[in-house]
């Protein structure tokens, strides 16, 4: 054997080395038919809010209905629906929830496609993908393990008393404006929503479990709410 095919096959060896090596510490995400369903749900919530810019991520669950967090939107006069598409339109508030951070806003005319609600999370979860989408960056999946199933107590958005919420604390990338953020399985269900970033802590957030998000779906309707109070 010649030292040129020596080489060659211990190039070809190294790589089929780092193939199964990638293959294995790939992460679960999902398949493409199902990304391209969640590229049609996920939009970029935005608005003024008492003087300053206020912006976060959210997903519809219905055609005309989007969620995010509630501190994105409290304090906000005029809420604009971003899509990754490229469209746009303005909202209208119809659910918000200070204590489980999360808000209902009814859009029109953005061919929304509702992004699938996991009826249950089973422990130990296995991983998916947190989606964001800005009009920057565009459409972002950020791979995510669940590292536990937790319940919170403690203050609301404004800081008063908040009820019992179920919450998963996950461990992925997260930066500060990753708020309303859909967690994403490997079948591009939902099993929830990111509200908040451990900054002591690299790669660790919380987001709210799905169980709360169909609570929750379960007090909204159509009608207008109006502007809810500035989070200070």
């Amino acid at each position: 054997m010649t030292m040129r095919w020596a080489l060659r096959l211990g190039a070809f060896a190294l790589l089929g080395i780092w193939m199964l090596t990638w293959a294995l510490d790939a992460p679960h995400r999902p398949i493409l038919a199902e990304r391209d369903a969640i590229f049609q749900a996920t939009v970029h919530v935005s608005g003024m809010a008492c003087d300053r810019f206020s912006e976060g991520h959210g997903f519809a669950v219905e055609p005309e209905l989007v969620l995010t967090n509630a501190h994105v939107v409290s304090g906000v006069d005029e809420i604009t629906v971003t899509t990754a598409a490229g469209g746009s339109a303005a909202g209208t508030l119809v659910g918000f929830d200070p204590s489980r951070d999360v808000a209902a806003i009814l859009v029109s005319g953005l061919d929304l496609t509702p992004v699938k609600l996991a009826k249950k999370i089973a422990m130990p979860a296995d991983a998916g993908d947190v989606v964001t989408f800005d009009q920057s960056n565009g459409i972002n999946f950020a791979p995510f393990s669940v590292k536990r199933r937790i319940w919170v107590s403690g203050r609301d958005i404004y800081g008063e008393l908040a009820q019992n919420r179920q919450v998963l604390e996950i461990q992925s990338v997260l930066v500060t404006g990753d708020s309303g953020a859909g967690l994403v399985n490997v079948d591009g269900e939902l099993w929830g929503m990111v509200f908040a970033v451990d900054l002591g802590q690299r790669k660790q957030g919380y987001a709210l479990d799905v169980v709360e998000i169909f609570d929750f779906l379960t007090e909204v309707d159509s009608t207008p709410l109006p502007t809810q109070p500035c989070r200070l």
